[in-house]
């Protein structure tokens, strides 16, 4: 299998006043190539300062760690040129414009002049700002900044990109464009790591995650194998409607082995089971002439994934 990001007992810590501060503790991470990766956890994490040691924008205390095969220390250079970072956040000139503000980014990262024109022109009609080029950032919005800084990332065609809270400051049409821009840059082959803490923003996008909090990585896997998992361990949840006699039926599921729970909730019966009782359930609905008409088993979604290992790192606030 091949990794866009590997990282061994990557460790960052701060001098404070003759404190130590802890940002990222052992982390051990990995991101596979043209996967959508969610980097989640609440303000403070070690997110955003993960993120700087994987694009050699501070060095790591201990550990190590590979971005598309370069080592974050001694080949950072090599990795600044095929990733494409949206810091949070990321300053502009004010008194340039739009697009000298990318021809500025473009020079800087070694981009031919005779290609900037055409890159510059694209990565601006992809994020909506095409028909403002000439306006000064200055007076742009808070999610037209954000929409520029998603725009000098896209410059140099990377093959990773790293975007910390994207959908920050960006209206609900905004985010919604941002993304369809992932799934895009995903159906291209591309390395997408989303860091954030607004679950709901981005989380659908994500087909692996992790979970940081304090400096530590406390979950990371595929989210379908993740969510197999929290069934395995938190049980099923069965939903049955149907016609006939509903509540002699939630009896006798109830006497079912491996069932925990049965209760109604508006014009359904809802299964809370160790297990899949659906054979079992349909046998008793036949023997009691209920007609089923909804038999399903409704599974976790990611924030219950998200939420549940809040809960055990005792975080009120997502």
């Amino acid at each position: 299998m091949s990794y866009a990001i590997e990282t061994y007992d990557l460790t960052k810590i701060y001098k404070s006043e003759g404190r130590s501060v802890v940002a990222v503790d052992h982390l051990n991470l990995k991101v596979e190539k043209g996967s959508v990766f969610g980097l989640l956890g609440p303000n403070g994490a070690g997110k955003t300062t993960l993120i700087m040691m994987l694009t050699g924008l501070t060095l790591p205390t201990g550990g190590s760690a590979k971005v598309l095969g370069y080592d974050i220390i001694k080949e950072s250079i090599q990795i600044r040129r095929k990733v494409g970072l949206l810091p949070d956040p990321f300053g502009f000139y004010d008194h340039l414009t739009a697009e000298q503000n990318l021809e500025y980014i473009a020079a800087l990262n070694d981009i031919h002049k005779s290609e900037r024109k055409k890159l510059i022109e694209d990565v601006l009609t992809t994020v909506g700002l095409y028909e403002v080029r000439n306006r000064k950032v200055g007076g742009f919005s808070r999610g037209m900044k954000q929409r520029l800084g998603i725009a000098q990332a896209l410059l140099k065609n990377p093959e990773l990109l790293i975007f910390d809270e994207p959908t920050a400051g960006l209206d609900p049409e905004g985010a919604r464009a941002f993304r369809e821009l992932v799934v895009k840059l995903s159906k291209e082959g591309k390395t997408v790591m989303l860091s954030t803490h607004l679950l709901f923003e981005v989380g659908p996008l994500c087909n692996s995650i992790g979970i940081m909090n304090r400096g530590r990585l406390i979950v990371q896997g595929k989210v379908r194998e993740l969510i197999e998992k929290l069934m395995v361990e938190e049980g099923y949840k069965i939903r049955i409607k149907g016609k006939g006699d509903m509540q002699s039926l939630a009896s006798a599921i109830m006497q079912l082995s491996d069932v925990n729970k049965v209760e109604r909730e508006d014009d359904a019966v809802i299964v809370r089971a160790k297990r899949d009782v659906r054979a079992e359930i349909s046998r008793l609905a036949l023997s009691y002439g209920v007609e089923i008409s909804t038999l399903q088993v409704e599974e976790p979604t990611l924030e219950d994934l998200f939420m549940r290992y809040y809960r055990m790192e005792g975080i009120e606030h997502a």
